[in-house]
């Protein structure tokens, strides 16, 4: 059965927590980021577990790749605690904007197209500093498009 298309990504508080720590503490001056898991339904996505680069990740001003191994381990528990899958990623850009590069649109396409993953869409959160401060935006990609669509933050607790 094919899903609707995502117009809405909901950060739970659990997951807006892991990225806004992430953020207070990593170099601004290279990229960072990490998988997004939870569940498609209906036309939203809600993401109910954000991943950290890991210690092995490759991060560059331009570029960003996440530490599979870590990856990994954070999806297997998420999927034993509540039935999450991977969705996505998030990462930042701290030399532009919010918006899928063509490095990222690529990264989107070859997931897409690697039949073992089975993704119908492809979740992105991108965020990017603006006037001291990090701003972020969601997209989806499918198919051969990337749509921007609404991104809703629960308030992280703790």
């Amino acid at each position: 059965m094919t899903q609707q298309p995502v117009t809405t990504v909901h950060l739970t508080a659990q997951a807006t927590r892991v990225i806004t720590t992430e953020l207070r503490t990593a170099d601004h001056t290279t990229e960072t980021g990490g998988i997004l898991l939870g569940h498609h339904t209906h036309d939203t996505v809600t993401i109910h577990h954000a991943g950290t680069p890991g210690p092995d990740a490759v991060r560059t001003p331009t570029y960003f790749l996440r530490d599979l191994a870590h990856a990994q381990a954070l999806a297997d528990r998420a999927f034993t605690a509540d039935g999450s899958v991977w969705v996505g990623e998030w990462h930042t850009h701290p030399t532009s904007r919010p918006v899928p590069s063509a490095r990222d649109t690529a990264t989107y396409r070859q997931l897409l197209d690697d039949p073992e993953l089975g993704f119908h869409s492809v979740i992105a959160v991108i965020l990017a500093r603006s006037e001291r401060r990090w701003v972020g935006a969601a997209w989806t990609a499918r198919h051969d498009r990337i749509t921007p669509v609404q991104l809703r933050l629960d308030d992280p607790v703790g």
